[in-house]
């Protein structure tokens, strides 16, 4: 038995049973939209997260090698003489603040008295060096510490 009749035009219609509806309704587009858009929302958030920390990174990077291009020279190409400095790299974008102080030597004092050669009787003074980097406002993220200590022998005609 044939479900379908023809009309006077000679076109197939089907009975009212027999047609079944396709797609989708209104309701689900719109609610695939939404969470669509939620979840565009996440990845645009996730990314501006993303090159914000890149920047971070970017800033830190450049402030730790404007650190290592004033702490190199220290001791090799320039004396070390206790006090502080302060000063820029690149205009006014990263501030420095450099602090040299004599530091106590942890060596026993016992150690270097017996020592077999003359040489050794003197013994190096430790300077103890901080630089203090800082970008932007200068808030805790925005600050690097770098400390070292640096072993130079003693100015002739210093006392030990």
């Amino acid at each position: 038995m044939n479900r379908s009749s023809s009309n006077r035009h000679g076109n197939a219609v089907r009975s009212a049973g027999a047609h079944k509806a396709r797609g989708f309704t209104l309701l689900e587009v719109m609610l695939a939209f939404a969470l669509l858009a939620f979840a565009m929302g996440l990845l645009l958030g996730m990314l501006a997260d993303g090159l914000h920390q890149v920047s971070r990174a970017e800033s830190a990077t450049e402030a730790t090698l404007y650190a290592q291009s004033l702490l190199d020279p220290l001791g090799t190409l320039e004396p070390i003489t206790p006090g502080e400095r302060m000063g820029y790299f690149q205009g006014n974008r990263y501030r420095w603040h450099l602090q040299i102080a004599p530091a106590p030597d942890p060596a026993p004092r016992a150690a270097v008295l017996t020592a077999p050669s003359p040489e050794i009787l003197t013994p190096p003074v430790l300077y103890r060096i901080a630089l203090d980097v800082s970008w932007a406002d200068g808030k805790p993220g925005q600050t690097l510490h770098f400390a070292t200590l640096r072993a130079r022998v003693p100015p002739t005609g210093a006392a030990p």
